[in-house]
């Protein structure tokens, strides 16, 4: 029994050390990925091997990478584009808790991209990114929630994801939005927020404030 405990523990113990090894050498693929990537100037070749070093560690288990690979075929760097790819790998990604890719998964279905278009699905995926550090998702919600859109429309909530999100998003649409959601109580500040919707480009915040005395 004892020689048979001491096998166990020594069996465990190396495949432990195999899947240390493992997760390293995918982010050495990673790294190898970032800097192929970052060689644009230099010809389509690199993002070739950017995706192709993307790949290897994406397959190995390593969730970045799969994220990575997605934006690849979503946006043809060095490949062709084919959404159908590049939601395979969001959803990759996004099983293994990228909140990234959880992010991607939720857009890909809100929008109908290489999927039948879900709202439901949408704002699920929206939530689970959100409430995995991705600020992003609490900026998607709070459209859907502001207009209903594949959830219980829910005007305080989807007000209180913006005056989260917008810290660090700063995107001139969900000023837009937040202006309209607050115009009643708080005119002067929905205005100043159409005004700094306005300067970042958002031409229909720009339209609104020529019609306001």
């Amino acid at each position: 029994m004892g020689r048979l405990w001491a096998s166990c523990i020594f069996l465990l113990i190396a495949a432990g050390g195999a899947s240390a090894d493992s997760a390293r050498i995918t982010w050495e693929w990673y790294n190898a990925a970032e800097i192929h990537q970052g060689r644009e100037a230099q010809g389509p070749g690199e993002q070739r091997l950017a995706a192709h070093y993307f790949r290897l560690a994406a397959e190995k288990g390593n969730a970045t990478a799969a994220y990575k690979l997605g934006e690849i075929y979503e946006n043809g760097w060095g490949v062709s584009p084919d959404p159908i790819q590049a939601f395979a790998w969001y959803m990759q990604a996004a099983a293994r808790g990228d909140r990234y890719g959880q992010l991607k998964v939720g857009w890909c279905y809100q929008k109908g991209i290489a999927v039948q278009p879900d709202q439901k699905i949408a704002a699920i995926w929206y939530r689970i990114a959100a409430e995995n550090g991705n600020i992003w998702g609490y900026h998607m919600l709070g459209f859907m929630l502001a207009d209903g859109d594949g959830v219980v429309k829910d005007v305080a909530l989807a007000r209180r994801y913006f005056e989260m999100s917008l810290p660090k998003t700063r995107d001139h649409w969900a000023k837009w939005k937040l202006a309209h959601l607050i115009e009643e109580q708080e005119p002067a500040r929905a205005k100043a927020l159409l005004k700094e919707a306005a300067a970042a480009g958002n031409t229909q915040a720009a339209e609104e404030l020529k019609q306001m005395p």
